[in-house]
């Protein structure tokens, strides 16, 4: 008797509900649909009575969201088909269709791909054209040479479609998305130092100690996005503009990266610390301050180097150092040589002057510090 394993037939409903379309993906379908009739009509007009079906094929495939992409994928597709094409016509002269010649053609056209250095796209290309080629050109006279006029015809109305209407990068989203990082640490610090202030445990120190090593993910997305952001950029003259943006972005990434590490280390010394855990007013009022000067920060570089925040983030920086300073006073008093209490709560106050000095801003013009 066959028995049956209960199904749990019940179905998330966002796996089945449609997702939400952006209107830069509206943008790019309507560009795509656009550039792939026009090549249709174009490569009809050079040899009527066909179906010049990779014209817009070579669209589809080549239109990318950035200028760089689609320029590279135009100039990979092309490379890619005329040197399958080849392939198919030399290996064509030798054998006839078999399984082996199958296979030998794959595996030339493979190795032509990769001996040229050809990007993914570009060199599963070859050995595709050239299996089109010797197949289908068999039985149809001129299909190389077609195949190449379509392939580049579409390529070439791909890439005027991309460079008369490319999209440029939204400098919000830039700056939102380089200042991940930062305002992260921010709220990191900020749950330690409301935490320190009163009593605290070995297992808040380790909840911080967790939530800092979430910073590594922010920063690797943070990078990642800036990278596209950059890739966009490229050739895109709509995008030149926004290259004071992008600069701004390469700064707080730089800075959120070494805050991120320093905030790792703060969180790491209270867990080795926790054993003699205490309220630490001092340092919870310092790295209350800390995270103020990090606010500061975010803002002056999200204002493109505006007065009135640069003089906030001057301001925030001074009440930071004074009471580092102060803070390293009360310490050194309390405790002594007691080296256990240097070599963990003391880093704290290291970790301290160092996001002070990456949230300092610097004279490019000088190569030194404004403060």
């Amino acid at each position: 008797m066959t028995r049956w394993l209960p199904v749990n037939t019940r179905i998330r409903a966002d796996l089945v509900r449609p997702g939400r379309i952006s209107r830069s993906q509206v943008f790019l379908a309507a560009k795509i649909a656009l550039g792939a009739g026009v090549a249709w009509a174009a490569a009809l007009a050079t040899h009527p009575h066909s179906e010049p079906y990779f014209a817009p094929i070579a669209v589809l495939l080549i239109v990318q969201p950035t200028v760089y992409d689609s320029v590279s994928r135009a100039v990979q597709r092309v490379i890619g088909v005329v040197l399958g094409i080849l392939v198919a016509l030399g290996v064509s002269r030798v054998v006839a269709p078999s399984a082996w010649s199958i296979g030998i053609i794959i595996f030339v056209g493979l190795l032509v791909g990769w001996a040229t250095r050809l990007g993914p796209q570009g060199a599963i290309q070859v050995p595709l054209s050239a299996l089109l080629g010797f197949v289908v050109g068999r039985l149809t006279p001129g299909y190389g040479g077609q195949r190449v006029v379509d392939t580049l015809i579409g390529a070439g109305i791909a890439l005027v479609v991309v460079l008369l209407s490319p999209t440029a990068p939204v400098p919000e989203t830039i700056a939102s998305q380089a200042q991940a990082p930062l305002r992260r640490c921010g709220e990191v610090l900020r749950a330690i130092a409301t935490g320190i202030e009163s009593p605290w445990t070995k297992e808040q120190a380790m909840a911080w100690r967790e939530e800092s090593l979430t910073l590594i993910a922010t920063t690797a997305k943070a990078r990642r996005d800036s990278e596209a952001h950059r890739l966009n950029a490229r050739w895109n003259a709509r995008a030149y503009r926004e290259l004071p943006v992008l600069e701004r972005a390469e700064q707080a990434l730089v800075a959120g990266d070494r805050i991120a590490a320093y905030t790792r280390s703060i969180a790491r010394a209270l867990v080795d610390g926790s054993d003699d855990a205490r309220p630490m007013h001092g340092l919870s009022s310092l790295l209350t301050k800390i995270v103020s000067a990090i606010d500061a920060y975010v803002a002056w570089i999200a204002s493109l180097n505006g007065p009135s925040d640069r003089i906030r983030l001057l301001e925030a920086l001074r009440t930071a150092e004074d009471a580092l300073g102060s803070t390293l006073a009360r310490v050194q008093e309390r405790w002594g040589s007691d080296a256990t209490q240097w070599l963990t709560f003391g880093t704290v106050l290291a970790m301290s002057q160092r996001i002070l000095s990456e949230a300092t801003p610097h004279d490019e013009g000088h190569g030194g510090r404004v403060i």
